[in-house]
């Protein structure tokens, strides 16, 4: 059995279980319609924060727990029953990680998931009474594409206060800028398309809409190559990733969690390449 590197959902699997019949074994429980769905909490002014379906159990994400600003609730792409869900924020109680720990709510929502897709909860704006625009979930549908003998990337325009942004491609951290953007004008808020890009190291900087000075600039994470035993992990010199870069705000000085001096970028990584093949 091939062993796997990280705690994600492969779209092949993935896709298996949402297209998978109900069972007549009275052994087997009956799978329903399934959507993929994860949270990145992109707060930047409370405590960490805890996801919690509340219509129902079964088929609902368990693992969005304690997630800090700019992380990624853990394992990813969760399972969770397509159709209209019912779901809360709560900031997290650092001792008390259980359902009665969760007292302060910050959303009370309802989504509608489709079966087969993927979904990503950003969690962005401000929490603090007074500050604007107020934080809420911004809810994304991704597709992710194929990019073959390439590696796909795209931008999340998380960083609030910035404005509008030109994204660049660079072989590092700190290349100089030049050239045409990857993505140009890119608002808050804004989800940019997929772009491809060759399978070598590579950093994303960000600018001010048209000009050149870096605001903030990072490197994608190399990945790991696949062999026969183990799957690849994502990363920028592995062809067929599908990476986010999303950029997130400063902290500001009343922030009750974790801080930053400076926006950053993380990315994320939405698609690992197919295994290699034995």
């Amino acid at each position: 059995m091939r062993l796997t590197r990280l705690a994600m959902l492969t779209l092949g699997a993935a896709l298996t279980a949402a297209c998978s019949e109900p069972s007549n074994d009275p052994t087997t429980p009956d799978v329903p319609p399934l959507a993929f769905v994860r949270y990145i909490n992109a707060v930047p002014d409370t405590l960490n924060t805890t996801v919690r379906f509340t219509d129902q159990v079964q088929w609902s994400p368990m693992t969005f727990v304690n997630v800090p600003f700019r992380g990624l609730g853990q394992g990813n792409y969760q399972p969770t029953q397509a159709g209209s869900r019912k779901f809360r924020v709560f900031t997290t109680d650092a001792t008390n990680f259980s359902t009665a720990g969760n007292t302060v709510i910050l959303v009370d929502t309802t989504l509608t998931f489709e079966a087969g897709k993927y979904y990503t909860l950003l969690h962005m704006g401000y929490a603090r009474a007074g500050s604007t625009p107020r934080q809420r979930i911004v809810a994304i549908n991704d597709v992710h594409p194929n990019p073959g003998a390439q590696v796909a990337v795209r931008a999340i325009h998380a960083a609030l206060g910035v404005g509008a942004v030109d994204i660049y491609a660079t072989a590092t951290a700190t290349s100089p800028i030049s050239g045409t953007p990857l993505f140009r004008n890119v608002a808050t808020e804004a989800v940019s398309p997929y772009a491809n890009v060759n399978a070598a190291a590579f950093a994303t900087q960000i600018a001010a809409a048209g000009g050149t000075t870096a605001l903030v600039a990072a490197a994608a994470p190399a990945g790991t190559a696949g062999t026969t035993q183990l799957n690849p992990i994502a990363g920028a010199t592995i062809a067929g990733s599908v990476l986010s870069a999303v950029a997130f705000p400063a902290s500001p000085a009343n922030s009750a969690g974790a801080r930053f001096s400076t926006p950053g970028i993380v990315y994320f990584i939405d698609k690992n390449p197919p295994p290699t093949a034995p």
